[in-house]
C-alpha cells in the first residue's frame, strides 16, 4: 500500500511543479496576505489535483469523457475568471493584514483556487498519461490502492504549494514596501494567462 502512496506522491509533485497562473496567484497571496492565505490557496490547488487524480486512479471514464468534451468551454471560463482576478489585483488597495482578515476570506482563498484549477480539464489528460507510465489507473485496481494513490497525489502536490507559500512569506519580509508594484505585476501576469486561456487554449 505504501508503494502506491509513494507513486501518488511523485505524481502529485510532477503535476504541481509547472509554474503558471495558479502558482503566480498563490505566491502573490502569500506575499500580500501572509502564509495562511498562501497555504490555503495551495491546498485548493492540491485538492483539485487530488480530484483529477481520483478520476484517473479509479478509472472514472464518464468524468474524463465529459471533461474532454467540454474542455474548451471550461478553459475559457477559467481564463475569464483569471482575467477578473488579475484586474481586481491591479485595481485593489492594500491587502488586509492577516490579523484583520475575515474568516470568509480564508475560505475564499481555498475555494477560488480549487475552482480555478478544476477549469483546466487538460490536467486529467496529464494524469492519465502519467498514471499509464507508472502502471496505475487500470479498471481492476483495488479501491484501497487507488485511495492510497490519491492521498499521495494530494500530499505530493501540497508539498510543492507549501514551498511556494513559504517562499512568499520570506519575500514578504523583504518586499513590504513594494506591495503595490507586486500586485500590479502579478495582476498583469494573471490577466495575460487568462487571455491566453480564453483565446488560444485548446
Amino acid at each position: 500500500m505504501f508503494t502506491f502512496f509513494l507513486k501518488g506522491l511523485a505524481i502529485g509533485a510532477i503535476i504541481a511543479m509547472p509554474f503558471g497562473a495558479v502558482g503566480m496567484l498563490c505566491l502573490q497571496r502569500a506575499i500580500a496576505m501572509g502564509l495562511r492565505v498562501g497555504l490555503l490557496s495551495g491546498m485548493g490547488a492540491a485538492a483539485a489535483d487530488a480530484f483529477y487524480g481520483a478520476v484517473a486512479a479509479f478509472g472514472l471514464t464518464f468524468i474524463s469523457d465529459f471533461l474532454a468534451a467540454n474542455a474548451r468551454a471550461l478553459q475559457a471560463a477559467g481564463g475569464a475568471f483569471l482575467v477578473a482576478m488579475g484586474a481586481r489585483l491591479c485595481l485593489s488597495k492594500n491587502a488586509p493584514k492577516p490579523a484583520e482578515m475575515p474568516k470568509r476570506r480564508y475560505a475564499g482563498a481555498f475555494v477560488s483556487v480549487f475552482l480555478l484549477t478544476l477549469t483546466n480539464p487538460l490536467t486529467v489528460v496529464g494524469f492519465l498519461a502519467i498514471f499509464a507510465g507508472f502502471g496505475l489507473g487500470q479498471i481492476e485496481a483495488r479501491a484501497s490502492e487507488a485511495s492510497a494513490v490519491v492521498a499521495g497525489v494530494f500530499c505530493g502536490s501540497m508539498v510543492w504549494w507549501a514551498a511556494i507559500a513559504f517562499g512568499g512569506k520570506l519575500l514578504r519580509l523583504r518586499l513590504l514596501s513594494q506591495m503595490r508594484a507586486i500586485r500590479r505585476v502579478c495582476g498583469a501576469a494573471i490577466i495575460l494567462f487568462g487571455l491566453w486561456a480564453v483565446f488560444f487554449g485548446r
